[in-house]
């Protein structure tokens, strides 16, 4: 597989001390020749990945410079990640010699259609109400960044280091998460910082070190074993960062996180090996002891509780409601104002001007019953093939199928997430989410170009021993 890197050895979190010794000294040796034959970043791969390390930095903060909300910086992530598109496509339409490029342009649109068609047609909504109505603030961004989604799948499905982008990206995330997670919880600066809405890209992580090969990464040092135990680690980590946020939210991920991860490889663990059954049992008695501690605590400190200021969203939802009953099949067709002037409440920062805080709600009061159904049409897609290719659950997996679970992880809790928020109308955090998607589908598309191949490869054997064995019985 071209830009992937196979594994005979251990996952994450398996324990799986019964294998003969040959068996896995033979796996570390695979692991070592899938690494140094791995194929190395392109200049077009830089670019691509520099626009979304550049958009995790804007959302991270950490000079809280508050980029993604000046008009010159904002949408600079997304250009830089299309220049690197541009130029992968520019390198694949002159160094391909099998001129590839409008099969898998036509299976990206094919798998995508339906949210290819929502994103255009919320950007010709936008640009015809500020052409017309002359209102700026319009969802031009929702629909843009819903349309990057397959720019990312783009370059994934076309670039041979396809593994190294998703793998450095995922690693980016994970370093700047780290930081994220630490700054909440220790308040180290004293600027009492809490990322919300970011709880869908920070708690899956999760799942990528739960998923992973153990020691991948270290071909120089293949007897240490260290690695299976920092990716526990790392495990335990982002999935501690649930409770971390304090938000309504973030419990949810945390709890599709962990049904994810037990459904992926936990089960299976559970059933193979008697240790990692005794921790599981140990570690939820001690959750459901805890759980029990911390409801009586808060029961009687609810102030420490997040609200979820339903008083707000209320409101905000109502007006949205019937912005949907008034025209309930096509909507206002995205011609409407992306945020709603409130006198109830008062932010500062906002002048006035509130956002739904449910970009679903939002869709669905902006382009109607046709709308929604071109949003979930298109996500079901994309599941399906994914279910079909990226995330079968075949076992060990390599780092490149761990990586493909994060990221339909990530684009579920992302669901979550802007359900009960406004993340589709901020640029760093809409790039990131519909990057992350686009990735998966790239992931898949290759995939399934991989299983076609192999299909086409094994009829085409078999028709060659059929042949040989009719000239044999004709000679007999």
């Amino acid at each position: 597989m071209s830009g992937t890197y196979h594994t005979l050895g251990a996952s994450t979190l398996a324990g799986s001390g019964n294998r003969p010794d040959q068996t896995n000294h033979l796996a570390k040796r695979h692991n070592a020749k899938s690494i140094s034959q791995s194929p190395s970043l392109l200049m077009s791969d830089y670019w691509f990945l520099a626009g979304l390390i550049l958009a995790l930095f804007y959302v991270a903060d950490p000079f809280f410079w508050r980029l993604d909300k000046i008009g010159p910086t904002k949408h600079l992530p997304l250009i830089i990640s299309i220049l690197g598109v541009l130029l992968a496509n520019v390198g694949s339409q002159v160094f391909d010699s099998t001129k590839s490029s409008l099969k898998h342009n036509w299976q990206i649109l094919q798998a995508g259609l339906p949210l290819v068609l929502l994103g255009l047609w919320i950007v010709v909504g936008s640009l015809y109400t500020r052409k017309f109505n002359d209102i700026n603030n319009t969802f031009i961004t929702v629909g843009l960044y819903m349309l990057f989604a397959f720019l990312a799948a783009r370059i994934v499905l076309i670039s041979p280091a396809r593994a190294s982008i998703v793998r450095a990206y995922l690693i980016s995330a994970a370093t700047l998460g780290i930081f994220m997670v630490m700054r909440m919880a220790t308040n180290y600066d004293g600027m009492s910082v809490n990322y919300h809405e970011l709880e869908a890209l920070i708690i899956p992580l999760a799942v990528y070190f739960a998923l992973r090969p153990s020691g991948l990464n270290s071909p120089l040092n293949l007897q240490n074993n260290d690695k299976r135990y920092s990716q526990v680690l790392f495990t335990l980590f982002f999935l501690g960062a649930g409770l971390v946020f304090r938000k309504n939210t973030g419990f949810l991920v945390l709890l599709l996180t962990l049904l994810y991860i037990w459904i992926a490889e936990w089960r299976f663990r559970f059933r193979e090996n008697i240790a990692f059954r005794f921790w599981t049992m140990f570690w939820v008695l001690i959750v459901l002891v805890g759980g029990v501690v911390a409801a009586g605590y808060f029961a009687q400190q609810q102030e420490l509780l997040p609200s979820g200021n339903p008083e707000y969203r209320m409101l905000t939802y109502d007006v949205a409601w019937h912005k949907f009953m008034s025209s309930p099949i096509w909507g206002t067709s995205f011609t409407g104002q992306a945020t709603e002037k409130f006198t109830a409440y008062t932010i500062s920062s906002a002048h006035g001007n509130l956002a739904t805080h449910s970009d679903i709600l939002d869709i669905a009061a902006q382009g109607g019953i046709i709308a929604l159904s071109l949003w979930l049409w298109g996500y079901l897609r994309v599941a399906r093939l994914s279910l079909r290719h990226a995330l079968k659950g075949d076992r060990p997996r390599e780092d490149m199928q761990a990586a493909a679970h994060t990221l339909a992880c990530m684009s579920i809790a992302s669901i979550i997430v802007y359900a009960f928020n406004p993340i589709l109308l901020q640029p760093a955090k809409s790039l990131l989410m519909w990057g992350q998607f686009g990735m998966l589908l790239g992931i898949s598309l290759h995939l399934a170009n991989q299983n076609a191949e192999a299909k086409t490869k094994a009829a085409g054997s078999d028709a060659a021993n059929t042949h040989l064995s009719t000239v044999e019985l004709s000679h007999a």
